[in-house]
């Protein structure tokens, strides 16, 4: 909602134009003869000004005010249709005011020339369309004739005109500017530009010029009017209104025309004109008034042309002049025509060295042997030109420049080139530092993805080593693993120490693998004998393994494998790299990476596979007899059982020998323990050549043996038996040169499912029979 001290405003100006309007209405200010024919109408000038300087609608009130003054003034009755007419007229200049402000959107202070000429023009059709309103309303009230009407139409439209183009234009330039700040609440309006104030800023020459402008117009009135030829010399009018808008445009030009109007109007209110030089006067005024306008505008439009080109002149020399980067200009033959003091400072050129330059010699090119004329001939083409050169300056020194050129074009056609030269070595080796930095980050993130896999491969192999069941599993493992630690590995053998330990045997080998050897003396490998892994090949000291062959090439590694401070073998690796191609060496980050790795393999490898060795030694010792090599009886119950089980499951027999070496305490008392002991074994080598390797033999205890025979029944199992007897009995054993005796034993045979279901059971039964063979005097 509108504020009260802006309704009051607003009422302020109301009543104002209303009082004004009035005042302007008198028969002394028209210069009235008789209804419909006065000499001007100051007050549309003013009316137009309201409705285009604050707001058309407006229009209400002047055709209110129009009334007002016809009842007041003129004692015309309420009713009429001249005042109907008024309503119509304020309508005709409400439109002309709203398209004028909305559609044409011109500048309220009629700053420019295309705002006056679309002024005129509208101000022209809003006057002849309220001619027609007002003439016609005036034959409906019989205030005139019809024969009158074409002479009251000129006058009406005179009168209007003047007013709007002698009045008006100087309310909306000197006037109303300040009413619509009065009346607005926003901030106050831009202060004038140097174009806009033209003429306004004071000096005594500009205060002399001014009072000789207005004696000037006073002199030509004087002569018009005051002398003996008064009417015949309306030219001198055009003297002064001429010279004040040459001089000082359109806003000083409004205020020439408002006096010279008024002067002329009371020069013939002194000096009264005939009926046929009042529409002359009129015909003067009207023409002045326009003419003034005209010109005032155009001197005033190129006067701001003329303040605009300089502004932009002084700034953009300013710009060239002040910017830190090198501009320079060439002519069309490429000479420098221009060019500021960062040029000069950036390339270490004096002011009088740069007109005797070749631009051409300065180096702009990225390449010194490339002719920089093609770069200059490019623009020159009409081309811009936007990219990054090397440049060399007077003392030597090599620049990374930023060049960017354009080239100068008049009516389309090149006269010239314009280069801006920017110093970017410093953001350069920026970009260079930051592209090393980047690198060398890339670098790193690969060789931590590449710890990263490694040490998932590692802790794979781990587990899986962990998993295994006994040593060739593990080396089975070993070797996969390694290869996918390893892919540019060409070839690679997992090598163990034998239990003599006077020999390293291949446990698995993979890859090519031509000149891995299958077995080689502990002397033969470097890494053995210093405890560190050995490097054979290029990269190395030079001293490669002996077990290699003497025809290899590859870059080859051997890892001894240690583990709980025990050698247990040696882990080696070839590789065959692009370094070896160009009869270089490996690259010592290579060396390096991929010793610590296989460092790290081995290690794993030598603490699963010593685990396993120990965890066998551990479990022969728990199933086997020491001397003899067979199994123990634990292990015979154990298997017994488990043999058992399986047969009954697939429906088959199995068979049990019980056997008893005969007088083997005598003996032992004959020829000594030591004896016996060579005695079992020989015996136990026979068992293991004699018996099927699915057959189980097993030293049940003393110089007692007891074996078991899968899918074996009774009948087949004493028959074994009876040649088993048989093949001990030719045994000729020799114990320290010494024959010893004939060697017999005792066999007790059982078999399931005929003689019992259980392992107890079948060893009792064949235990029976063993003592009714000794019984029945041995060897049976």
């Amino acid at each position: 909602m509108p504020s009260r001290r802006l309704i009051f405003r607003y009422v302020v100006v109301s009543l104002s134009f209303v009082l004004l309007y009035l005042l302007l209405n008198r028969p002394e200010v028209i210069l009235l003869s008789r209804i419909g024919f006065v000499a001007w109408y100051p007050a549309i000038g003013l009316v137009m000004a309201l409705l285009l300087g604050v707001n058309p609608w407006f229009a209400l009130l002047a055709g209110f005010a129009d009334v007002l003054a016809g009842k007041l003034i003129y004692l015309q009755p309420v009713i009429s249709f001249s005042n109907a007419g008024a309503l119509g007229i304020a309508c005709c200049y409400g439109s002309a005011a709203h398209v004028l402000r909305a559609r044409l959107q011109i500048d309220l202070e009629l700053r420019r020339r295309q705002d006056i000429v679309r002024y005129v023009f509208m101000s022209a059709i809003a006057a002849a369309a309220a001619t027609a309103f007002g003439v016609g309303c005036l034959i409906a009230d019989h205030s005139i004739a019809w024969n009158d009407a074409r002479t009251s139409a000129v006058g009406w439209f005179l009168g209007d005109a003047i007013g709007l183009v002698g009045i008006a234009p100087f309310l909306l330039v000197h006037v109303f500017p300040q009413v619509r700040h009065w009346l607005s609440t926003g901030p106050p309006p831009p202060r004038l530009t140097e174009a806009q104030t033209m003429g306004n800023t004071f000096s005594l020459g500009r205060l002399a010029e001014g009072i000789g402008q207005l004696l000037a117009i006073l002199g030509a009135l004087w002569v018009i009017f005051g002398t003996e030829d008064r009417y015949d010399h309306f030219y001198l009018c055009f003297i002064p209104i001429i010279w004040i808008a040459m001089r000082q445009g359109v806003r000083r030009v409004v205020t020439g025309l408002l006096l010279l109007n008024f002067g002329i109007v009371i020069a013939m209110q002194s000096f009264p004109p005939t009926a046929a030089l009042f529409t002359k006067v009129a015909v003067l005024m009207l023409v002045l008034s326009s003419v003034g306008l005209f010109v005032g505008s155009e001197v005033s439009e190129r006067e701001r042309l003329a303040v605009d080109l300089n502004d932009q002149k002084t700034y953009l020399g300013s710009l060239i002049e002040n910017t830190p980067m090198g501009i320079v200009v060439l002519d069309r033959q490429g000479s420098v025509q221009l060019a500021n003091s960062a040029f000069e400072r950036l390339f270490q050129y004096g002011r009088h060295e740069l007109s005797s330059i070749d631009i051409a010699n300065m180096g702009i090119t990225d390449d010194e042997t490339t002719n920089s004329r093609q770069l200059i001939a490019e623009i020159f083409s009409g081309k811009g030109l936007h990219t990054t050169v090397r440049g060399r300056r007077k003392d030597g020194e090599i620049l990374n420049l930023a060049v960017h050129g354009v080239p100068l074009l008049v009516n389309g056609e090149v006269r010239g080139a314009y280069l801006i030269y920017e110093d970017v070595s410093e953001e350069v080796r920026a970009i260079e530092i930051q592209r090393q930095h980047t690198e060398s980050s890339d670098r790193l993130v690969r060789e931590l993805d590449l710890r990263t896999k490694q040490m998932t491969s590692l802790n794979e192999m781990g587990s899986l080593l962990a998993s295994s069941g006994n040593v060739a599993e593990a080396c089975a493992v070993a070797a996969i693993s390694a290869q996918k630690l390893f892919p540019d590995g060409r070839a690679g053998a997992l090598y163990l120490l034998r239990s003599s330990r006077d020999l390293i045997e291949a446990a698995v080998r993979w890859g090519e693998g031509n000149a891995l050897s299958p077995t080689f003396p502990p002397d033969a490998c470097w890494s053995l004998r210093s405890g560190q892994p050995h490097w054979s090949g290029r990269s190395g000291s030079g001293v490669r393994c002996q077990h290699l062959a003497k025809d290899s090439t590859a870059e080859s590694i051997c890892v001894p494998m240690v583990a709980q401070g025990n050698t247990i073998g040696i882990l080696h690796l070839e590789f065959a790299s692009a370094a070896n191609l160009r009869d270089e060496p490996v690259p010592q980050n290579f060396v390096e990476s991929h010793q610590r790795l296989a460092g790290s393999a081995a290690s794993q490898i030598a603490l699963s596979l010593a685990s396993l060795q120990l965890r066998e030694t551990l479990r022969e010792q728990s199933i086997r007899d020491p001397l003899t090599r067979l199994f123990n009886r634990r292990f015979l119950e154990e298997s017994f059982e488990r043999e058992l089980q399986l047969a009954a499951r697939r429906k088959q027999p199995v068979a049990v020998l019980f056997l008893d070496l005969d007088h083997f305490k005598k003996f032992n008392d004959t020829f000594g323990h030591d004896a016996g002991d060579m005695v079992l074994q020989s015996l136990a080598e026979l068992f293991r050549n004699f018996f099927r390797t699915s057959d189980i033999c097993c030293r049940y205890g003393g110089e007692e043996f007891a074996i078991i025979l899968p899918e074996a029944n009774s009948q087949s199992a004493a028959a074994r038996a009876d040649v088993l007897r048989s093949e001990v009995r030719s045994l000729r054993l020799q114990y320290r040169k010494q024959s010893l005796q004939q060697l017999t034993i005792s066999v007790g045979v059982a078999a399931f499912p005929e003689h019992g279901a259980t392992s107890v059971q079948l060893l009792k039964i064949a235990d029976q029979c063993l003592y009714e063979s000794k019984a029945r005097g041995r060897d049976v």
